[in-house]
């Protein structure tokens, strides 16, 4: 008997070894749960309704016996969710339902099963797809009222537009979910109606012209927010409506102009003339974002315009077909007087140099002198190291910085010299070493006498000097040219017909990549573009470099022509919400709407068709060149229908592998998720055989009989 328990134990020795060295696989068994209670928080779960299903407060208290009774090794979590998730946290934006957002963001935690409460009234999207393929059921609770006593505008009906001071017909869609009467109003106008539960009523109005009106239903129910709504009907011209920002704008009778300074809304206009005033930085993204969206855009000259004004770093540096100044290198020596008699001046000149260049632009070649009995060119930064002494030289400073200059390659050079002019150099010593400088600029900066042969720009006292440099920087950028000559066209839409004219001054630029240069004054190298257009992404975006008080009437029309667009001549636009639709002819298969942003694709020969974005309400104007349409969506996506909603939860549950719920007893009895893949067995076998060796010594040893 011994020696068989002994035979037995060493063979299972051996196969456990054995089983460990071929690392038999042991089956899978099931995970600790991930429990992930996603509860909808947003205003529809709210609305007041015969309590047959489950509260958020309800289901506060089932998450939070859940967490309080889980088992060891379990984890139970929990998120709201609104118009975006939160994580253990209550508040949230109510306004909207985004059930793919929270379903997507719980997905992201690795649970194992999502609890769900809901009243089914949002849209989960791809989220399904998501959970089923990553084995994550979803299990439903129902939450809010069951039903719901609901009163609401469905639907407004008005045209796209209308002519001034007509009437204008105007019909609104009402259902109830119960039998009730109320009493409905439209601008002015208000009657009685009879509602019959989930039967449409239509009643039709008339307004007595256009413009904005306010629709009420005036009813005892659950939701008052689907009960109220603005409508909008806009004018209707044969005139193209144009946007003139401008302190005072020229005459253009063959266009319909509103002239402002400030912008309010882009939505009635096909185009916008941007005439030397400043705007804000949200009105500059405004108009910025209206103009890539297919809406168009004349930029003229002035000296609130290009880099005279406040472009630089604005969306009108992007948007321009010009540049907002001359693509000119500029090399240029800044010569600071050292003299001993500048002592108390010296430090403040070297800060209003330095915040003077910041400028130019980063390839222009800029240094920085000092002279006094002799003159050395060195970096701009390193002035702040210079000391005041000694006298003055203004020959050597000249010569000193024309040595420099020569062996620069620029289109521009200048010498700006900043001095009270006292030296013991004749004027015809100083006269001499100009004339030396052939085609290098001489400007002199001065509070006391004035330097022969150089441009001489003077100044009261120290004091003034940031002020002067600033004028001069201008002056060397050459971002303004005076009596430029006579505007030359190349053939064009916006020229033609146009006769030649010589505008007093002009802003210098150079043309972007890809403009389509129209006009010019000069002649190459000295050529300057007056007029150039260019697209931004959808939009047209024109530039004059003329004041528009200085074009002539025809250019300025023509121009404004050119960016407003061919007007989509036989294009028919309509809206179904959430639909909108064109008919007619076009030659773009696709398109976006110049008002709201709707990408419309071909579906037809001659029609388009494409989707609103979700969550708008009110007046939605689109719109393409002079075809426009209208609708009112009527009340917030959250309110347009009410109650649970049990056939799109049973589909939530039933497309996951999960269930609608009854009852909170059902938590504990929900299946554990299994791990499907095999693990390991080496280090039990290991075990095992190591257990086996003890127990065969055992028996080896103790058993006697």
């Amino acid at each position: 008997m011994r020696r068989a328990a002994i035979i037995t134990v060493r063979s299972l020795i051996v196969l456990t070894l054995l089983a460990a060295a071929l690392d038999l696989k042991l089956p899978g068994r099931s995970r600790d749960r991930v429990r992930i209670h996603l509860i909808d928080r947003s205003a529809s779960v709210l609305v007041p309704g015969p309590v047959e299903s489950l509260l958020p407060r309800d289901a506060d208290e089932i998450v939070a016996r859940d967490v309080a009774t889980k088992p060891g090794g379990d984890v139970i979590t929990w998120a709201s969710f609104g118009r975006a998730p939160a994580f253990e946290s209550p508040s949230v934006d109510p306004s909207a339902t985004d059930l793919a957002a929270a379903l997507t963001a719980a997905l992201g935690r690795n649970p194992t099963e999502i609890v769900l409460y809901s009243d089914g009234r949002g849209d989960p999207g791809n989220a399904l797809f998501l959970c089923r393929d990553r084995k994550v059921p979803v299990y439903v609770f129902p939450l809010g009222p069951t039903t719901v006593k609901d009163a609401r505008i469905t639907r407004i009906e008005t045209p796209g537009n209308a002519r001034p001071n007509a009437p204008v017909s105007v019909a609104v869609i009402v259902e109830s979910t119960f039998d009730v009467k109320a009493r409905l109003t439209v601008g002015s106008e208000g009657r009685d109606v009879s509602l019959t539960a989930n039967v449409p009523t239509r009643a039709a109005f008339t307004l007595p012209g256009t413009g904005t009106f306010n629709v009420d239903l005036d009813v005892q129910d659950a939701c008052p927010e689907n009960n109220h709504a603005k409508g909008e009907v806009l004018p209707r011209s044969d005139k193209r409506k144009i946007l003139f920002l401008s302190a005072k704008a020229p005459a253009l009778p063959d266009f319909d102009v509103d002239v402002a300074q400030k912008i309010q809304s882009l939505a009635p206009y096909e185009a916008v003339v941007l005439d030397n005033v400043d705007l804000t930085a949200a009105e500059l993204q405004t108009l910025a974002t209206w103009v890539k969206s297919g809406g168009g855009l004349l930029l003229t000259g002035g000296s609130r315009s290009y880099a005279l004004g406040s472009w630089k770093g604005t969306p009108l540096e992007e948007l321009s077909p010009l540049k907002i100044k001359p693509d000119l290198k500029v090399a240029a020596v800044f010569g600071i007087d050292s003299s001993g008699s500048m002592t108390q001046e010296f430090s403040p000149a070297v800060e209003a140099i330095g915040d003077a260049l910041t400028v130019f632009d980063a390839d222009d070649d800029l240094v920085a002198m000092t002279f006094s009995d002799d003159a050395k060119v060195m970096e701009i930064a390193k002035l702040r190291k210079e000391r005041p002494t000694g006298g003055t030289s203004l020959v050597k400073g000249i010569e000193r910085a024309r040595r420099h200059l020569e062996t620069r390659q620029a289109g521009r050079k200048v010498i700006v010299l900043m001095t009270d002019g006292e030296t013991k150099e004749t004027p015809e010593e100083i006269q001499a070493a100009v004339s030396n400088l052939k085609d290098i600029g001489l400007i002199v900066i001065t509070t006391k006498k004035n330097v022969p042969g150089a441009e001489n720009i003077p100044m009261t006292d120290w004091k003034a000097l940031r002020g002067k440099l600033e004028e001069v920087v201008k002056g060397i950028q050459e971002l303004k040219r005076i009596n430029p000559g006579q505007v030359e066209f190349s053939r064009h839409p916006a020229s033609a017909g146009v006769a030649a004219f010589s505008p007093a001054w002009i802003n210098r630029t150079t043309a972007k990549a890809g403009a389509q240069v129209v006009a010019t004054v000069g002649r190459t190298p000295a050529q300057d573009p007056v007029l150039a257009f260019g697209s931004a992404e959808k939009g047209r975006v024109g530039a004059l470099t003329v004041e528009a008080a200085s074009t002539p009437a025809a250019l300025l029309r023509q121009a404004v022509e050119v960016v407003a667009g061919d007007g989509a001549a036989g294009l028919i636009l309509s809206i179904d919400p959430p639909f909108v639709r064109a008919r007619g002819t076009f030659k773009d298969s696709t398109f976006e709407t110049t008002l709201t942003p709707v990408l419309m694709k071909q579906v037809a020969s001659d029609a388009w068709e494409g989707r609103l974005p979700d969550g708008l309400s009110g007046p939605v104007v689109v719109a393409k060149g002079r075809a426009r349409a209208a609708a009112t969506i009527p009340c917030p996506p959250e309110f347009e229908r009410l109650g649970v909603d049990r056939a799109a939860l049973e589909r939530i549950a039933g497309e996951t592998g999960g269930r609608v719920l009854r009852s909170p007893n059902e938590l504990p009895a929900l299946p554990r998720a299994e791990n499907p893949s095999s693990r390991s067995g080496r280090t039990l076998f290991l075990v095992a055989a190591l257990a086996l060796v003890f127990v065969e010594l055992a028996v080896s040893t103790f058993w006697k009989v």
